[in-house]
């Protein structure tokens, strides 16, 4: 770039070489953060910091498109003027900023998340509300943006006077350098994969470093929407849906398909004596990892209720959540359906209707709610759920004295719960079952919450927002032990998905361990089931308790009343890679149609373990049975053929 453009108005060799260097300072940094968790040789290192430079040069390629085709085409008289170099030193120093700026946010991202901007990172800016105000709660702002405008007029002192210059060019001369220009970054922008290229090392934090944040920003924005048929393997359809037809039929003996071109079935009762109206009040706890919890193995004694209630209730030991986010978690509990790549449903078009959690409940009269006690626009919680069934009752249905405490991502778990108790009470009033499904919210950074609740400080750290949520679960159950409906209902507590989820491989199994209790004393034994299981297994699983016939498009299963059939598999994903865990296999699935297929062992209680890469020796047909769950759940969502027939049939 220096060569090419060395006679320019703008010396882009220059700003290069600043953009590179801040680069090479933040991969540093990551390689060192992550040490203790890669084996470094000489030549991964040559070629993480070989492909960063790379990725450096093309990521300033894309953030220079716009001032390069702005300096090719003014006219030398205006762009020597005073003012308007004046105007460019300028215009350099926000850059600066810019860079300097992105050098903090990707440190502060890595630290929560070790990984390099990607599809989150996408996220917060677009729900820019909560995040700026997590932002501003969990980071000192007033020092960081000191440092970072402290950094970038150093620089600029030191720089600016041969950076932007004055200089008599040839308008021919400079069309033809943005020609030159323009194609190379097209043909980049055409056949360059960074997912491809950034992958030297089986090590996948080595991976992240070697990679540019920036253009991964962009990258993740380009990639919001994935179609599984183009990207992913795939099989005959057909081969693939009689695959999968024929796993659900042997998995569930109780079930009778009722149409032939989906996975619509009729579920049977599993024991005489009935259906049960039991209420439901369902929470999904925000980054609940299993290692939390002493009945994992935690000895730090934060989750003392729910290490109780896992002795009192079912206990689920080896379930794994679907994804890394909490719309990819609501998406399993509440849709039953495996992690199609891209976008959660939750947060896709043509999303209303579909069958769901609520759907067979509200058929017999329940009152189905979802609350939050956020802003439920976040994710587009409040569209999905409202388009399917739920009344919402989020922030907005909070009065003044209903909140004690609040933050960015919400009010206080306590008040969430309180509100809770407060809608079943209105539904028991009405004579109506409810189902009341819960989404927290204090399990989060800023990890704020009351003081005096807990023996942690407010804003202490993970360990103390988990301690806290714990002690509103606590405070729930009390309240509402109190009330006429309790022994009537089922409490369900699972994790969305776990606090963490990278690692140094690409799918990190032992990550995706969460717990979940059912509870209720009067309805459910104290049991522990553990066998490998998935989150979409949760809510047939919770039909098959109240003893429910009924039409389902679930594509997970009842396992408690098919203990003895069951499959024991689980899905994990990231939001490119897709996963089917059996046995000791994990089965994935990558873009460009790529499989992978890992050896995983796992400790004792699910979070720690390794996985290598298997080149053979693995049941294909299991891999088949991977390929048929997602592409049938990819298929059967884009053609509608998940929503609720009998919607379907009055719109018709």
């Amino acid at each position: 770039m220096q060569r090419l453009f060395n006679e320019s108005r703008c010396a882009w060799g220059k700003i290069l070489a600043i953009f590179a260097i801040i680069s090479f300072v933040v991969r540093t940094i990551f390689l060192i953060w992550q040490g203790d968790q890669i084996q470094f040789s000489l030549l991964e290192i040559i070629q993480t910091y070989a492909v960063g430079f790379f990725f450096d040069i093309l990521a300033l390629g894309y953030i220079a498109g716009i001032p390069i085709a702005y300096y090719t085409f003014v006219p030398n008289k205006f762009f020597n003027c005073k003012k308007h170099q004046n105007a460019n030193r300028i215009l350099y120093f926000i850059f600066l900023c810019v860079i300097v700026f992105s050098a903090f946010s990707e440190i502060t991202f890595w630290e929560e998340f070790q990984t390099r901007f990607n599809f989150i990172a996408v996220d917060y800016l677009i729900y820019t509300t909560e995040v700026i105000a997590n932002i501003m709660e969990s980071y000192p702002m007033g020092l960081l943006i000191s440092a970072i405008l402290a950094i970038s007029t150093a620089i600029f002192y030191f720089t600016h006077r041969k950076i932007v210059v004055a200089k008599e060019e040839n308008f021919r001369c400079r069309v033809k350098k943005f020609s030159i220009y323009a194609a190379a970054l097209l043909l980049a922008f055409l056949v360059i994969d960074s997912s491809k290229i950034t992958r030297i090392s089986q090590n996948n934090y080595v991976n992240e470093a070697a990679a540019n944040g920036i253009y991964q920003l962009f990258s993740a924005y380009r990639n919001n929407e994935i179609n599984y048929d183009q990207l992913y393997a795939g099989i005959d359809y057909e081969t693939a849906l009689t695959n999968l037809r024929s796993i659900i039929s042997k998995q569930e003996p109780n079930s009778k398909f009722v149409e032939d071109d989906n996975i619509t079935r009729q579920i049977r009762a599993p024991k005489a004596g009935g259906e049960k109206k039991y209420n439901i009040i369902f929470v999904s706890i925000e980054s609940l990892s299993a290692d939390f919890l002493a009945t994992f193995g935690n000895n730090e004694n934060i989750t003392p209720n729910l290490d109780a209630l896992a002795k009192k209730g079912l206990l689920f030991t080896k379930l794994k959540a679907t994804g890394t986010r909490t719309v990819r978690g609501l998406e399993a509990l509440s849709l039953g359906v495996p992690p199609t790549p891209g976008n959660s449903i939750i947060r896709r078009q043509n999303n209303e209707n579909l069958f769901n959690i609520s759907t067979p409940l509200i058929e017999r009269g329940y009152e189905a709610k979802f609350l939050y006690g956020g802003d439920g626009y976040f994710d587009n919680m409040n569209y999905f759920f409202s388009n399917n069934g739920f009344e919402i009752v989020d922030r907005e249905s909070f009065a003044d004295d209903e909140i004690t405490f609040s933050n960015a991502w919400g009010v206080a778990d306590e008040d969430l719960f309180n509100k809770a108790i407060a809608e079943a009470d209105k539904s028991f009033a009405a004579n109506k079952p409810f189902i009341n499904f819960i989404m927290t919210t204090s399990n989060h950074r800023p990890f704020t919450y009351p003081d005096g609740k807990i023996d942690i400080d407010s804003k202490s750290g993970r360990n103390g927002a988990v301690k806290y949520t714990d002690y509103a679960i606590g405070k729930l159950l009390e309240s509402a032990s109190k009330k006429k409906w309790f022994d009537n209902t089922i409490f369900v507590f699972v994790a969305d998905h776990c606090a963490g989820s990278a690692g140094n491989t690409d799918v990190p199994l032992w990550r995706y361990q969460i717990p979940a209790i059912f509870f209720a004393p009067k309805i459910i034994k104290p049991q522990i089931f553990d066998k490998n299981i998935s989150q979409i297994d949760l809510a047939p699983t919770l039909m098959g308790i109240l003893n429910l016939t009924y039409t389902s498009k679930f594509f997970g299963t009842d396992v408690l009343t098919n203990a003895k059939t069951i499959d024991q598999h689980s899905f994990v994903s990231t939001y490119t890679d897709i996963g089917y865990f059996k046995g000791d296999k994990l089965y994935l699935l990558k873009p460009k149609k790529e499989q992978k297929v890992f050896d995983v062992t796992i400790k004792k209680y699910g979070w720690e373990g390794s996985q290598e890469v298997v080149t053979k020796n693995y049941d294909k047909q299991e891999m088949t049975n991977a390929i048929s769950y997602y592409q049938v759940a990819s298929h059967l969502f884009k053609t509608g053929k998940l929503k609720n027939l009998n919607k379907d049939q009055q719109n018709q």
